[in-house]
């Protein structure tokens, strides 16, 4: 992990914000919970720090075409903003694909009516079924013409459909009784649009707190699907008009993790339930696995796919990249200022340790919270970190990987066969991509023991 003298680049302007004689600097504690990775940050965020560029071959060309927006968001000359685009868009776990998904809705909200669902505080992530993304979606439809800036009249016509199925397929049903009696009398008296929010939202409710019939729910929601996708696309159209009626552009769901789903879950949701998926005549970015964007499937044949590599703070021939490096320090020093490191040169480790995983690399500098004994982040403090952290990934390497983990390492990106095991590995974390199908194992396993024991057999049955 050097970095050559001619590549030092020293963070000068990230030094310190108390120079002032009147000004008493925090204690080192006070910025602790400032690298909790589940922290939400986007582009208003303090502790945003842009990383586009960094990501070796990677632009949000792509992604933005796939919408007919250019760089700023803005429709190109001569398109129109689409209505039924999905995307694919998934990396590793940890990433940054939640920071770069709020950049996006930024952009995107130029030309389309935005809606994000962060499902991991909606539903529950460890135990998801595409049943309760549509409910969820449905939600998100309603507070479309509930939102008070839009002042959209919708035609009951459109709602009537959508109301009575929900009443037949769920209301009715002896099991699902106490649904309907959540829903406030004076909000049953409405009918139409309150009616149907507060239905929905109490369905969602219900998924989530794992209630007895959830199954049973869920059930009848994926049974008389092909109905309530007709109604339900019927009513996005409805609504799409209404929105360029008023000068609004379409409607846009970003759905953000989805990614973070079991490798059991994910299989059911991206294979078994994709063509319901596809159904949906919308517009959809779908947070996924990088699993699934990289197998051969039906699924990925089916979308466009975006893939949000790592910041690539190695070269294939395993030296440094300054610049990359520079930009994950200044990230860090956006949660908490130079002066608390010994030395600029104890960040850069932490960088180079991470592999250029952001999450990693904040869950580094936690880790060296548990360890410091004064107001300063030491060198010893964060190899300390370091190891604590490695110590985490061996439970995730089977006794097998190691010698396949040191072989793609020694191919310097020569080794590109998607098995499923290097796919279970790149989920794990256990072996990171870069672009273009580039992978190198993780820099935290390759401090373990078992790795270094690999390598050495690796040598000697190359020298033989």
């Amino acid at each position: 992990m050097s970095r050559p003298a001619s590549a030092q680049r020293p963070i000068i302007w990230l030094n310190s914000r108390w120079d002032l004689p009147h000004m008493t600097e925090p204690s080192i504690w006070s910025f602790q919970d400032n690298f909790d990775f589940r922290l939400d940050v986007d582009a208003k965020s303090p502790f945003h720090y842009p990383l586009e560029q960094h990501r070796g071959a990677y632009s949000r060309q792509r992604m933005l075409t796939a919408f007919h927006l250019d760089p700023a968001g803005q429709l190109r000359p001569g398109t129109k903003a689409k209505t039924a685009e999905a995307v694919l868009f998934g990396g590793h776990v940890g990433c940054g694909k939640s920071t770069e998904l709020r950049d996006y809705a930024g952009l995107f909200r130029h030309a389309y009516t935005v809606h994000q669902l962060e499902l991991t505080k909606q539903l529950d992530i460890n135990n998801l079924r595409f049943s309760d993304l549509l409910i969820a979606l449905a939600q998100a439809l309603v507070d479309t013409f509930e939102d008070a800036q839009l002042s959209l009249r919708p035609d009951p016509v459109f709602i009537k459909p959508v109301v009575d199925w929900f009443e037949t397929r769920i209301l009715k049903q002896e099991r699902f009784k106490d649904i309907e009696g959540e829903v406030k009398t004076e909000i049953k008296a409405q009918g139409g649009i309150p009616f149907l929010a507060s239905l929905l939202a109490t369905m969602t409710a219900k998924v989530r707190g794992g209630a007895s019939y959830r199954e049973e729910l869920r059930r009848e929601v994926r049974d008389g699907f092909l109905q309530l996708s007709l109604h339900f696309n019927a009513l996005i159209a409805h609504a799409n008009g209404l929105l360029s009626h008023q000068g609004h552009g379409p409607l846009l769901f970003i759905i953000d993790g989805t990614d973070k789903l079991s490798k059991e879950d994910a299989d059911a949701f991206f294979h078994a339930d994709v063509n319901q998926l596809s159904q949906i005549q919308t517009n959809l970015i779908v947070c996924a696995p990088i699993s699934v964007l990289l197998e051969v499937s039906v699924t990925a044949q089916r979308f466009t796919r975006v893939q949000l590599p790592m910041v690539k703070v190695f070269n294939e021939d395993e030296t440094t990249r300054g610049g990359e490096e520079d930009a994950l320090i200044a990230l860090v020093c956006k949660r908490m200022p130079l002066v608390y490191f010994d030395d600029e040169e104890t960040v850069r480790y932490l960088v180079q340790c991470s592999g250029g995983h952001v999450r990693d690399l904040l869950r580094l500098v936690r880790a060296a919270f548990s360890r410091i004994t004064q107001d300063l982040i030491t060198r010893e403090v964060a190899e300390q970190a370091v190891r604590d952290v490695a110590s985490e990934y061996q439970r995730l390497v089977r006794q097998s990987d190691w010698a396949e983990l040191v072989r793609i390492d020694l191919s310097r990106g020569e080794e590109k066969d998607r098995t499923d095991d290097r796919l279970r590995m790149l989920y794990d974390l256990v072996l990171l991509e870069y672009n273009n199908y580039w992978w190198r194992s993780h820099p935290l396993v390759r401090l373990l023991p078992p790795y270094a024991k690999a390598r050495q057999s690796a040598a000697a049955d190359g020298a033989g």
